[in-house]
């Protein structure tokens, strides 16, 4: 999370560089290339198929159903027993699989087995994913473990990011994993790349393509294991950041490109700016609702895109969750320089106090083993302050109370005159 930030910031950065540069482009050719992309992806016509939806505490498609069309299927059980001729979407705490599915498999969930077949792609989020049966394309996973049984067959490749992996079975194509440890007792058909903690090819393993780790401890690799080539190990060596001319350097363009992205956001927004800044003088509410934003927004976002309808709501709040990360250091740089220099009214006042924090945030996160506490500080701070703002903003204005009128007095009667 932290490094996407700073991604971010240089991506900023550079395309100030390319605005700056743009007439050194060739932009007829560039224009003409996007032109003729959209064009065809716009030409492709869509598959016209149904789409079904079933939730529940135990959802299922029964043996003797044949689905035509995409389903979604949520629920804490989650089993396919017949035969879906299309997409399976699959939100659920258990997912099983044991029948036939001729698209792709996309899920989240706990736990995954596959005893069934499935001709397309694995695509899933979880706890564990293992393969009794078999998987027609590749398996892409985001979780703790993945297991290639030793009757189970993956035609495709495997890209894992995650715990581990252990291949009992039969691997068509290249392994792709970062995580901790790596074990091998069956047939891979490709090559393996990993970075990770421990890499073990066992007795029984067989490799086709080139193997190439990088890892803490030796490859572990039996003598009767049938390799195409030797391990090509590459020890990882923990480097800590220094106080040094290089980090320091990279700090400079770092803290260049968000002030430069501050700059924008004080002009293009400065009401807003003006309410955040307000917002994370609130420190105990800031930091508070920073850290229920930084971890829930993103999870609710995935979870969200589980399901086709809520696909565009949870890409849109992911995409204001970094946009709202990225600015984070920028609200608490100006905080910072309203500490040092006084609060101001002036918008290029309140510019110049957020690019003297920026810099003092930078030149802090340099500093071995504290950088990075004073990285997550600040973005848990600016993220709260951020999201108060917005919460703030959003909130209905309080109507006024009517002044109290007393009610007009009845008339006295009067007695007449005698």
């Amino acid at each position: 999370m932290l490094s996407l930030v700073e991604v971010l910031a240089l991506v900023t950065i550079g395309g100030f560089a390319a605005f700056v540069l743009r007439k050194r482009f060739r932009r007829n050719s560039a224009v003409a290339l996007v032109l003729a992309s959209l064009g065809a992806a716009f030409s492709t016509p869509a598959p016209a198929a149904a789409t079904e939806f079933r939730k529940g505490q135990t959802v299922e498609v029964r043996k003797d159903e044949v689905i035509k069309g995409n389903i979604f299927l949520s629920g804490k059980r989650v089993e396919v027993q017949g035969t879906v001729d299309g997409d399976v979407f699959a939100a659920g705490k258990d997912i099983e699989i044991d029948g036939h599915i001729t698209g792709d498999l996309i899920s989240a969930g706990r736990t995954v087995l596959i005893r069934g077949q499935v001709d397309g792609n694995v695509r899933s989020v979880g706890n564990s994913v293992t393969v009794i049966g078999k998987v027609g394309k590749n398996i892409t996973y985001f979780g703790d473990t993945v297991s290639i049984d030793a009757k189970g067959s993956v035609d495709g490749s495997v890209m894992m990011f995650g715990s581990e992996v252990n291949i009992e079975g039969r691997l068509g194509r290249d392994v792709l994993f970062a995580g901790d440890r790596l074990s091998v007792n069956g047939t891979i058909g490709g090559s393996i790349d990993e970075k990770g903690a421990e890499l073990e090819i066992r007795s029984a393993a067989q490799v086709d393509g080139p193997v190439r780790f990088e890892g803490e401890k030796e490859p572990v690799v039996s003598s009767g294991a049938k390799l195409a080539s030797p391990v090509q190990f590459t020890k990882h060596v923990e480097r800590h950041e220094q106080f040094g001319k290089r980090s320091g350097v990279w700090a400079c363009f770092l803290a260049a490109a968000f002030i430069l992205f501050g700059l924008v956001l004080f002009r293009v927004m400065p009401q807003f700016s003006l309410d955040a800044t307000r917002a994370a003088e609130s420190y105990g509410a800031a930091i508070g609702l920073g850290v229920l934003v930084m971890f829930a927004v993103p999870i609710a976002s995935l979870i969200a895109c589980v399901t086709f309808v809520g696909l565009f709501v949870g890409l849109s709040t992911f995409i204001l969750w970094l946009i709202a990360l990225y600015a984070a250091q920028t609200v608490v740089g100006t905080v910072i320089g309203q500490w040092i220099l006084g609060r101001t009214a002036d918008i290029w006042g309140r510019i110049g106090r957020m690019a003297l924090g920026v810099v003092i945030i930078r030149a802090v996160t340099l500093v071995p083993h504290l950088g990075f506490w004073v990285k997550l500080a600040v973005l848990l701070w600016g993220m709260g302050a951020i999201s108060l703002a917005l919460y703030r903003r959003f909130q209905p204005p309080a109507a006024a109370q009517p002044a109290y009128v007393p009610p007009p007095m009845a008339p006295t009667a009067t007695a007449p005159a005698v």
